[in-house]
């Protein structure tokens, strides 16, 4: 994003939010950070954000809805996240798995305790 972009984001903030203020230093501050990311990604978000806070943005509310942890992935967002996972080894499932039954007092017994 260029700054020029930037100070267009933070004058589209100001028109939904009369009490947010722009000024030299939020426009270079606000830059550095966002300066990674596209003006449409951060534009997005901001319309994103703005159907749901009565409150001005901080930089973080903008930058990635995904890793905003007030918000839950759907289905699509769980499939990319999961699918980078490898699946546990057999070994390490079944330890987990008598872990739990000794937490949660379930005894498994031999063939003699079942008759």
């Amino acid at each position: 994003m260029m700054k020029r972009e930037t100070f267009e984001l933070l004058k589209r903030i100001v028109v939904f939010y009369d009490q947010f203020e722009v000024n030299q230093e939020k426009v270079n501050l606000w830059h550095e950070v966002l300066k990674e990311y596209t003006f449409d990604e951060i534009q997005g978000n901001l319309l994103a954000f703005v159907k749901v806070s009565s409150f001005p943005p901080k930089v973080s509310d903008l930058i990635s809805k995904s890793t905003n942890s007030k918000t839950i992935p759907n289905a699509e967002e769980t499939m990319k996240r999961t699918s980078r996972l490898k699946p546990a080894s057999e070994i390490v499932v079944q330890r987990e798995l008598a872990k739990m039954r000794a937490i949660l007092g379930i005894d498994r017994g031999t063939k003699d305790a079942r008759a």
